[in-house]
């Protein structure tokens, strides 16, 4: 009988990236970054995940952007559902083409409501190993939740608190709504208000400091891709 030796590569995943993008005004250079470089995300995660032994079976990408309700009304967040890449590599780039780097109001933007949107995301299941990557790029600090709570389009089911959302995520006690072995959260952020804290209490997350009111000109996109394909 023939004996099968099992190494790396025969790990095969199934990986959802969930980009929320902040798109007031100011992140114009990492929006121009994403759109350029659309098209040619699959091609680079999956050269990147066979240099490491792993092989991706389906991958699939969504992007929202995220403003402030208090100034941008039903316009703060928008985007697309989940497109598989590469067959609808197209779709996305169509996508990101439709951010538009404007709005926002005062500094604070809503990113923890972006954040919930995200955890919500309709993630893949089956039998192969999972990754669920949120990706939340902001130069800017977060209002507390519900400061937009009034605005037309302020989602509903918005949690009430920090500690709410935290609990979304996952902690000791709770598991959360996402699972906890595929969950990960990369923070292209300032280091500072929730985003500091976030970055010490919540288990697989990593920040990653970007100067604050400066679009996170400094990201390359060979930076934001070695670290989604560290994460997986």
């Amino acid at each position: 009988m023939a004996n099968f030796k099992y190494t790396r590569q025969n790990e095969m995943y199934d990986v959802d990236v969930c980009m929320l993008i902040d798109k007031t005004g100011s992140m114009r250079p990492i929006i121009d970054t994403v759109k350029q470089n659309a098209l040619h995300l699959y091609d680079d995660i999956k050269r990147d995940m066979t240099e490491k032994g792993k092989n991706i079976s389906n991958l699939r990408v969504r992007v929202m952007a995220f403003g402030d309700y208090a100034a941008d009304g039903a316009e703060a967040f928008y985007g697309c559902d989940f497109l598989n890449m590469p067959e609808q590599a197209e779709l996305l780039e169509q996508c990101v083409n439709s951010i538009r780097a404007e709005g926002g109001g005062d500094e604070p933007e809503d990113g923890l409501e972006a954040l919930a949107f995200g955890i919500r995301s309709p993630w893949c299941t089956g039998n192969n190993r999972k990754r669920h990557i949120i990706c939340l790029f902001t130069d800017a600090s977060a209002h507390d939740l519900g400061n937009g709570r009034s605005e037309a389009g302020y989602p509903e089911d918005a949690p009430k608190s920090f500690e709410e959302l935290m609990i979304m995520w996952g902690t000791a006690q709770y598991p959360g709504e996402i699972d906890p072995y595929a969950k990960r959260l990369l923070l292209f952020a300032p280091d500072c208000s929730y985003w500091s804290r976030i970055a010490r209490e919540w288990d697989n997350t990593i920040l990653m400091p970007v100067a604050s009111g400066k679009g996170l000109h400094d990201v390359t996109y060979q930076s934001m891709l070695n670290t989604i394909s560290n994460s997986i």
